[in-house]
């Protein structure tokens, strides 16, 4: 564009900076374009006005369509001088077009015309924030759920997979861009509900198992009891394969967020992931993980504490050649949090599981010599606590080791 081109004030976003493309007004009077103040709105949750600050009492986007017109006219007007042409804003969704298709889906078409019939309604509702509003107040959601569970039950009796892979896939991918009314959000809690995504976690598309994971975390927030108790196996051995395979971050901490929640609630499931192999995993995954990606260290230190709680987990983590080493190597390289976690691990391990093995292999792994750092730097209360019961339960049996440095282990623990 032309420099010596002065484009109008009122023609800019105040958010985004650029001349608007979808003007709309909110109730305090003031005019974005529409995907910078949902973007605004929706996804950095905030909940005033940007350039007045003041509180929003409704989120409601009124279209300004004068304005529009005018940007329009302008920029055709200016064209020559470079000023690009601004597409005109997207069509509200028409609600027959809407129940038409929701129509479509609900006759249980031939698996190519009931994806084919998905995809027009994925499109919709990822194009703009007003479609997805519509299409989660309706009977969406409901119907898209029971496509899922119907598909899985018909690809368990057949073993066909491939066609109800496609199909979960759109389905899931629809709901996962909607915002989701707390009964559609409780409905994923059901056993019918749980036992298809346990399936498409353990067989469906590398896409569907990442959107089945999500929706579980969100499922998770309304009430994880409820998850416990319906779930089955396929749900915590799929969350774990996507642990191991690490298909994309998103999965990882949906995944992640998932069996801690379960683990929390209930024994039996902390029992279900060790059998399932999530020690292991852990401890391998551990190995990989980066100083970039703290978050995700944190909450397999996490995992791996509220497992080493059952006999079962410490089992597992002792019989792991990398087990005692690698918590042992998180201390001090990575949070504060994961200093607690790693401290509480070693704790159940020498309160619950002291052998000789063990302890040789805490002292050797450099373990008691980074307990004996944290009682002398700033740390939580709680991990000085943890740290100071290990040395003083363990005292007589470190404290004259040629690895321990001479002077460092005090005489009063």
């Amino acid at each position: 564009m032309d420099p010596q081109v002065e484009v109008p004030s009122y023609f800019v976003c105040s958010i985004s900076m650029q001349i608007m493309r979808d003007p709309v007004t909110v109730c305090t009077g003031v005019t974005y374009d529409r995907e910078s103040i949902e973007k605004w709105i929706y996804k950095l949750q905030k909940n005033t006005c940007p350039a007045t600050m003041r509180v929003l009492d409704n989120r409601d986007l009124t279209p300004n369509h004068t304005l529009c017109r005018l940007i329009q006219q302008w920029c055709i007007a200016n064209s020559s001088m470079g000023v690009p042409l601004i597409a005109p804003p997207d069509e509200p969704l028409d609600r027959n077009h809407l129940n038409e298709l929701l129509r479509d889906i609900e006759a249980s078409p031939p698996p190519p015309f009931l994806v084919k019939v998905l995809k027009i309604l994925r499109t919709l509702a990822e194009k703009n924030e007003d479609n997805r509003r519509c299409i989660g107040s309706s009977k969406a959601p409901a119907v898209l759920i029971d496509v899922i569970e119907s598909q899985s039950e018909e690809a368990e009796e057949t073993g066909c997979y491939y066609d109800v892979a496609v199909t979960c896939e759109e389905a899931l991918g629809i709901l996962h861009a909607l915002h989701l009314p707390d009964e559609s959000v409780e409905t994923l809690a059901t056993t019918r509900c749980l036992a298809a995504l346990g399936s498409i976690l353990k067989r469906g598309t590398t896409n569907a198992r990442v959107h089945a994971a999500v929706l579980l975390q969100k499922a998770s927030m309304k009430g994880v009891e409820r998850i416990v108790v319906n779930g089955n196996d396929d749900l915590t051995e799929g969350l774990l394969e996507l642990l191991t395979e690490e298909v994309c971050h998103k999965a990882t901490v949906a995944a992640l967020e998932m069996l801690i929640a379960m683990s929390i609630n209930s024994r039996r499931s902390r029992v279900k992931a060790i059998e399932a192999g999530a020690v292991s995993i852990l401890i391998e995954s551990l190995a990989e993980q980066t100083l970039e990606r703290k978050s995700t260290c944190e909450r397999m230190l996490c995992l791996l504490d509220l497992l080493c709680r059952c006999a079962e987990g410490r089992v597992a983590m002792v019989d792991h050649a990398m087990g005692i080493p690698m918590v042992s190597k998180k201390i001090f390289r990575v949070s504060q949090m994961v200093n607690e976690k790693a401290v509480r691990i070693l704790w159940s391990l020498c309160q619950f599981s002291p052998s000789e093995r063990v302890l040789n292999e805490i002292l050797h792994a450099g373990a008691v010599t980074k307990l004996l750092m944290l009682l002398q730097v700033d740390c939580t209360p709680k991990t000085k606590c943890k740290a100071r019961e290990i040395l003083k339960l363990h005292g007589d049996c470190w404290r004259s080791s040629s690895c321990v440095p001479t002077g460092m282990y005090p005489s009063n623990i």
